[in-house]
């Protein structure tokens, strides 16, 4: 597991006086700028953590799937581990924030406030100058949260897509080989993109025959189906969480910029491609894609668009 640490000592109440005067702005103020700087540092080494771990996945998973003989299982629980990883590391960001760096910044302002009513003038300009720049720095960690959580999405699609691929290849190498009667021995012909076990009635002695694809043909829906289609959709999907990041983001005493009707749109835009390049893998399920639109576009708009 990644530890990163961020030391954001709490400085004593006479350091504390002795920072910000009503003639200074608040991000020239020494005691904010020390904890900018410490903020700036921990986010780099967020940035660097992050790389380094998927630099590392990147040298183990691609043979994954070729060393275990195709099989899925050890590939998803090893990607499981990563991504877990990975998560938690993005997720300090806002932990550090909420537990070192906030209040870091809330002793400045209080200092402030402190000095500025003891020479007896107004604290608007003050909270004016501290909150634009605090809300500077609480954006810059949100945002790069919201990179890396693109990134890794990125990464796992791109990972995932490319086994897929393999997996496709190898589940039409062992589709191409013999399948015959039961009965009589006759050839019988496979469909195509089709990765289920059917039915298939012989021309000849009219003997009704199972077609058993196999677990690598199998896997191909239940492993591959996903990236392959989240790969053609990724522009896509990329767009719609951009502004649903942006519409969660707006705060309450803003006016707001970005509706819930046009982040549904975006979704939408998405799943309609997503769909069809499901289809496109196994033209089957084009019977249920009205239904399989209606429901993810359902989802959304009930779970996480009133979230």
């Amino acid at each position: 597991m990644i530890i990163v640490a961020l030391n954001f000592s709490r400085r004593t109440a006479k350091h504390n006086r002795l920072i910000l005067s009503t003639k200074s702005s608040t991000c020239m103020n020494s005691a904010f700028i020390e904890t900018r700087q410490r903020w700036d540092a921990f986010l780099s080494n967020i940035l660097e953590r992050f790389h380094e771990t998927l630099q590392q996945a990147e040298a183990i998973l691609p043979q994954l799937l070729d060393y275990q003989n195709f099989d899925t299982l050890p590939f998803g629980n090893a990607w499981t581990g990563i991504r877990g990883q990975v998560q938690e590391l993005i997720g300090k960001i806002g932990d550090t924030w909420d537990e070192k760096v906030s209040p870091a910044f809330e002793l400045i302002k209080e200092a402030g406030e402190a000095e500025i009513e003891a020479a007896g003038n107004g604290l608007d300009d003050f909270y004016l100058t501290f909150y634009e720049h605090y809300y500077k720095e609480l954006d810059k960690g949100r945002d790069l949260m919201h990179q890396l959580d693109k990134e890794l999405k990125a990464y796992e699609v791109r990972t995932f897509a490319h086994a897929g691929r393999k997996l496709q290849a190898k589940a039409r190498e062992i589709l191409s080989g013999h399948f015959a009667c039961t009965q009589c021995k006759a050839p019988l012909p496979v469909k195509h993109n089709f990765f289920r076990s059917y039915y298939q009635a012989c021309e000849y002695c009219q003997t009704v025959n199972t077609f058993e694809p196999g677990t690598v043909a199998r896997n191909v829906e239940n492993f591959a189906l996903h990236p392959l289609a989240e790969e053609q959709a990724l522009t896509e999907y990329f767009a719609y969480w951009d502004l649903e990041n942006k519409y969660r983001s707006q705060r309450q005493d803003q006016p707001k910029t970005i509706t819930s009707d046009e982040v549904l749109r975006a979704y939408t835009q998405y799943a309609e491609k997503y769909l069809k390049a499901c289809i496109a893998i196994i033209p089957d399920l084009e019977v249920q894609y009205e239904k399989d639109l209606e429901a993810k576009v359902a989802h959304v708009k009930k779970w996480i668009l009133t979230a």
